[in-house]
């Protein structure tokens, strides 16, 4: 069954796109079987799943240098690494580290990516326009995605 994690703390702004998205798609009525799981701020959670067999789809916010609402798919495996580090996390440690865990403890599973700019990550200030603007977007690529390993 494919896992699709939602990083991010909603107090954050911007930051609480992974858990929003996961909430879209639990009231949407896609036929897909998926385990949708609500990481909140703890990447460690995602090594558990790296270390499966069944493919991953992470969602979250990322400081990427593009404009604000910008959407970017990409997998996560070595080629990408370099990449990811330089993508700022809000989650103590950042996805490319929790990845080469998963890679020193054995096989990791197919891992996609979907990063969105954040215009903000204050503290209580929701999601910004652009953001939320990205949602309808993000939710096509999830259901691209969950389609491709069905």
């Amino acid at each position: 069954m494919i896992q699709v994690i939602g990083l991010g703390n909603e107090l954050r702004g911007d930051d609480g796109i992974g858990p929003r998205i996961l909430a879209e798609l639990k009231q949407s009525r896609y036929s897909y079987k998926v385990n949708l799981i609500n990481a909140a701020a703890d990447a460690f959670i995602v090594l558990e799943y790296l270390n499966g067999s069944d493919p991953v789809i992470i969602i979250d916010c990322a400081q990427m240098g593009r404009n604000a609402g910008e959407v970017v798919v990409f997998n996560a495996d070595a080629a990408h690494l370099e990449r990811m580090n330089m993508l700022i996390s809000l989650h103590g440690f950042g996805l490319a580290e929790i990845y080469r865990m998963a890679q020193a403890l054995g096989p990791v599973a197919p891992c996609k990516i979907i990063g969105v700019e954040p215009k903000s990550i204050e503290f209580n200030s929701g999601l910004s326009v652009e953001v939320e603007q990205s949602i309808p977007k993000i939710i096509n690529l999830v259901i691209e995605e969950i389609k491709k390993n069905v």
